[in-house]
């Protein structure tokens, strides 16, 4: 009796094809959510960006500069946004001076969202906005 020239299909076999199959299936799925993630807001000084974080908002309006500033840390600023982070959990203080602007309240807003700008100028706001990927791995998993 011959022997067949294809090989047979042993129980060994069919277990590292089906391994090696769901593993790659599971690298390109990977691969593929990791993809989807933004990467810029580029429009960040004018829109809000999407919420990376999920945090907590609590807006604090105060009518004295030097308020701001000590609480700021910056004699330039009129608002600043105090982040926390840790396990399914984030907030996200906004302080911000009276009269409010509202460019200045979505620029905080931004930033309680997980985004950060690249430089501090009025030139640096106008461009795309990077996330602050270790803040929200901070935050653990949103799903």
């Amino acid at each position: 009796m011959a022997q067949s020239a294809v090989p047979c299909f042993s129980g060994v076999y069919l277990y590292w094809v089906s391994l090696l199959s769901v593993l790659t299936l599971v690298l390109l799925l990977a691969g593929l959510h990791q993809s989807t993630r933004p990467e810029v807001c580029a429009r960040a000084g004018y829109d809000l960006c999407p919420d990376l974080l999920k945090a907590e908002i609590r807006i604090n309006k105060h009518v004295s500069r030097s308020v701001v500033m000590s609480i700021c840390g910056d004699e330039r600023s009129n608002a600043c946004a105090i982040r926390r982070a840790r396990w399914q959990r984030a907030t996200c203080e906004v302080h911000v001076l009276l009269p409010e602007d509202p460019s200045v309240l979505r620029h905080e807003l931004n930033h309680c969202r997980g985004w950060e700008h690249q430089g501090d100028s009025h030139d640096a706001y106008k461009q795309p906005w990077i996330p602050n990927w270790r803040l929200v791995r901070i935050r653990g998993d949103l799903n």
